[in-house]
């Protein structure tokens, strides 16, 4: 079964889709926190976890204060994923995290890449494309697994081909294209507070601004609609999953509920 884990709401991004933020400028109302590594292992034993994803809703994992004391907590998974914009933490730190998780066939960390140069950091305000290449060149050169997120838009989608061609020279496993749809009306630059064009990519026929969240969910393809799991914020509350972050999850057994084809229609109407 996978926990989807939370590890932080911190972030050194603006992307202007994330819920942390007001469209890129400015914050939205939540709490900086990071995630207590006593309530994940709890979590973990609690539901017998064997497959762990870091990622959530407002932080970057490498963000999180303690991230080395809950790494230390997933260290004997079957199956660990980290998503990440891959800005924060020196080489070498990727380095010893490529090694301590050797053990682990199933270990691959997801680097969020839109582009090359300055065309990334139109949408991922905030990052450094060349630390980012740096981190994710130490981890792939100490045997890590890597995969390259690419999310097109009208800006970066020049680039898609140059992208395919970089990843590949560099080392990593797979090149994922995501075509969900993080587009919004206004987009704004974390620093100045002015209008960003930030555009679906020309191949988008099937984004609508004005879609609900439960045609969103189905468009994503959401892990929690597809497999057994269940998401634990940084607060540490357990929930159904990442879109109904902070309603904590009911006494049921999980298994059971999904097998029998009663979980998924549960979370696509709480997410409707």
């Amino acid at each position: 079964m996978w926990l989807h884990v939370e590890p932080t709401t911190r972030c050194n991004a603006w992307c202007p889709s994330c819920p942390r933020n007001k469209h890129g400028f400015g914050l939205t109302d939540f709490v900086l926190e990071d995630l207590d590594p006593i309530i994940l292992q709890k979590t973990i034993d609690k539901y017998k976890i064997t497959q762990v994803q870091m990622c959530g809703n407002l932080g970057d994992p490498c963000a999180a204060k303690n991230i080395d004391d809950l790494l230390e907590v997933v260290y004997n998974v079957d199956r660990l994923q980290i998503h990440t914009n891959g800005s924060l933490r020196k080489p070498s730190w990727w380095v010893d995290l490529a090694k301590k998780f050797a053990h682990i066939k199933q270990f691959d960390v997801w680097f969020a890449i839109d582009g090359i140069g300055d065309t990334h950091s139109y949408y991922r305000q905030g990052t450094n494309y060349d630390r980012i290449i740096e981190n994710a060149q130490a981890f792939i050169g100490a045997g890590g697994n890597a995969y390259w997120q690419f999310i097109p838009f009208a800006h970066n989608e020049h680039q898609i081909k140059d992208c395919i061609r970089l990843s590949q020279e560099m080392g990593f496993k797979k090149f994922k294209f995501l075509r969900n749809a993080r587009y919004q009306t206004n987009n704004f630059h974390y620093r100045t507070g002015k209008q960003l064009d930030v555009k679906p990519w020309s191949h988008n026929k099937s984004f609508n601004r004005t879609s609900n969240i439960k045609n969103f969910v189905e468009l994503k393809n959401c892990m929690h609609m597809n497999i057994p799991s269940v998401f634990l914020s940084a607060s540490g509350i357990v929930s159904p999953c990442c879109y109904m972050a902070g309603i904590p999850l009911k006494e049921i057994d999980i298994k059971h509920e999904f097998s029998n084809n009663i979980y998924r229609p549960v979370c696509i109407r709480n997410c409707g």
